[in-house]
Parts: C-alpha cells; sequence; structure tokens
C-alpha cells in the first residue's frame, strides 16, 4: 500500500514583456509526503505507475499571479493549490515517463541587464533542481521524449532576425542546440512516432523535427489569415495537432484550431483572448490556458468534437503553459 499525505501547500510578443526583475526570487515550494511500508520495494517508476493508476490525474499551470509567479495544481474537481512559487515567467512544462516535472523560468538576476532561461526538474519527492540554462535567452515551450530529453523553445534575446533556437537537455544536463525556427518560437509537442512540432508565431509557420534534427515544415502561412500567430500545440489521441492562435492586437479573434496529420485545417473554437497553453486529459478534454491578466486570466475545457467550452478555474494571472500528471 502506497499512501500520500499532503501538506496545505503572455509575453504577446518580445516588445510585450513585462517589466523585468531585477532580483532572484529564490525558489519556494511545498512538498509532499511518501510513505512506503518497510517490506514494500519499489522503484520510483514503479511508484510513478502506481500513482497514476490508482488517482485521476491533476492539471499543472504556470502562471503569472500575485504574490509571485507560480506553478498551480489543479484536482479534476476544480480544487487548486499552489505547487511551487518563487519562480520568475515560468512557461513550458511536461513529464517524463517516470514522473519528473519538468518546467522553465527566465530570470534577471542582480542589476545585470540580461535575461537566464532555466529548466527545472521537481523529482517524485518534490525536490527541485537545475538541469541548466542558457544566458540571452527567454525560455518558452518544453516538451520531453521518451528517453527524457527536454526540448525548450528559446528566443534568442540577442538575435537581429528574432530567431529562436531549440535545445535539447538529456537526462544528464547536457545542453545542446537541437534545432531552430527563424522568428518567435513558442509551443512544441511530440506526435507518437516521436517528431518534433515547434510553433513559430511570427514566421506564421509550424516546423516538424525528425529524431536527427532535420526541419520541414508541417503547415506555413498560408494555413493562416493575416496577423495570426501559431502558439500552443497539443496532439490528440487520434494524432491531430491542435494549435491556438492568438493575433495579439484584436484578442476577440483568437481561436483553436486542428491539424490531420496530411495537414488538413478545421476550425474547432473561436472568439476566444489569448488562448496559449492546450493540454487533453484521459477523457479526451481539451483544456485550454486564456493568458489573460489578473483577474481575468482562466482555464476552459471543451468536450471530445468540441462545443461550448466550460470555466474549469478562474481568477488568476496570466496562465500561461499546461501538462496533466499524477497528484504531487
Amino acid at each position: 500500500m502506497i499512501t500520500l499525505i499532503a501538506v496545505s501547500r503572455f509575453i504577446p510578443m518580445k516588445a510585450n514583456y513585462e517589466t523585468k526583475r531585477k532580483t532572484m526570487n529564490p525558489l519556494t515550494h511545498f512538498k509532499k509526503i511518501l510513505i512506503v511500508p518497510v517490506r514494500t520495494f519499489l522503484s520510483l517508476g514503479a511508484i510513478f505507475a502506481l500513482v497514476t493508476a490508482a488517482h485521476a490525474q491533476n492539471l499543472y499551470v504556470s502562471t503569472q499571479t500575485r504574490p509571485s509567479h507560480a506553478i498551480l495544481e489543479f484536482t479534476p474537481s476544480g480544487t487548486q493549490s499552489i505547487y511551487a512559487s518563487g519562480l520568475l515567467f515560468p512557461r513550458g512544462l511536461a513529464f517524463d515517463s517516470i514522473g519528473n516535472l519538468f518546467a522553465v523560468e527566465t530570470v534577471a538576476p542582480g542589476d545585470r541587464d540580461l535575461l537566464i532561461g532555466r529548466v527545472l526538474k521537481f523529482n517524485l519527492r518534490n525536490h527541485v533542481s537545475t538541469v541548466n540554462s542558457a544566458v540571452n535567452f527567454f525560455f518558452e515551450g518544453l516538451a520531453v521524449d521518451i528517453a527524457g530529453n527536454a526540448y525548450v523553445m528559446a528566443n534568442d534575446q540577442t538575435s537581429p532576425t528574432g530567431a529562436s533556437t531549440i535545445f535539447k537537455f538529456t537526462p544528464d544536463g547536457e545542453r545542446i542546440v537541437f534545432g531552430s525556427v527563424p522568428s518567435q518560437g513558442w509551443g512544441l509537442a511530440f506526435d507518437s512516432a516521436g517528431y518534433l512540432y515547434a510553433a513559430d508565431g511570427g514566421a506564421q509557420t509550424i516546423f516538424k523535427f525528425a529524431p536527427n534534427g532535420t526541419r520541414t515544415v508541417f503547415v506555413g502561412p498560408s494555413a493562416f489569415a493575416e496577423g495570426e500567430s501559431p502558439v500552443g500545440l497539443a496532439f490528440d489521441s487520434s494524432g491531430n495537432l491542435f494549435v491556438s492562435i492568438e493575433t495579439f492586437s484584436d484578442p476577440g479573434a483568437d481561436s483553436i484550431v486542428y491539424f490531420t496529420p496530411m495537414g488538413v485545417k478545421s476550425t474547432f473554437a473561436t472568439d476566444l483572448t489569448f488562448p496559449r497553453g492546450l493540454a487533453f486529459d484521459s477523457s479526451g478534454r481539451l483544456f485550454v490556458a486564456e493568458a489573460n491578466a489578473i483577474p481575468d486570466g482562466r482555464i476552459l475545457w471543451f468536450p471530445p468534437g468540441g462545443g461550448s467550452p466550460t470555466v474549469f478555474a478562474s481568477g488568476f494571472g496570466r496562465p500561461e503553459f499546461l501538462t496533466f500528471g499524477p497528484p504531487r
């Protein structure tokens, strides 16, 4: 028997970043205690599998809320708690196959006029460590492959063209340049065959990367109207790629579309405001973060096949990216 005891615990475009904070806040988080009887000997992977099977998946959301930027955790019924606080500009979230939660943030330490993107890992005991970092990069989307490598979309703050780099961080912390996109990159997502998809908002293009890093165009500017930027990405169980679209100048015209594996486009939802992170739960409902400022940030969910959305949570600031995982 395993017992879990809980301790109560937009950037639209580069010119629209929040004012940089010049001090690095200490990272704090609230732990849960895992109690395993003496006779029970389980690997971390086995613990993760049992917890996942025994509990519905919770929703994890990166937010820019008060008193600090944070990762929020929601139960399936919508009960909200703070999983990690003391962050700066948290963005992409993803679990690996054994239950480690990866997150990215971007900090501005001391009085130096620079940004440092960091990859954080919360292990099964909720201990946080820094996997690696990159100077002069603002970290956005995050995806993890089946081997435990973390891929991060990094907006280059020194690039004269606004290009973005995709970094690959190995389980031992090595940082490798996996690929790039020509403009401001946002979300990342893997398909079932191990290909990585990357949303380039400025180029109005979704790129597809083979496991060896070879880049091709999945859909280009002709798939989007003038002023539309693809931002968030998520695959459903049928292999369709769902994409949140932001206009930044006319948020009431924002939408969600999806593409079949062959690139055929359909509209899924319209009349949204700053839809960003996307994630599917185990029953096929699509959750989307509307990255409005406090107190208008909210999480919506759509039934499988589309239809009117339901408000899952609201009242906080700028929910960014989403992922589902076991209760922590």
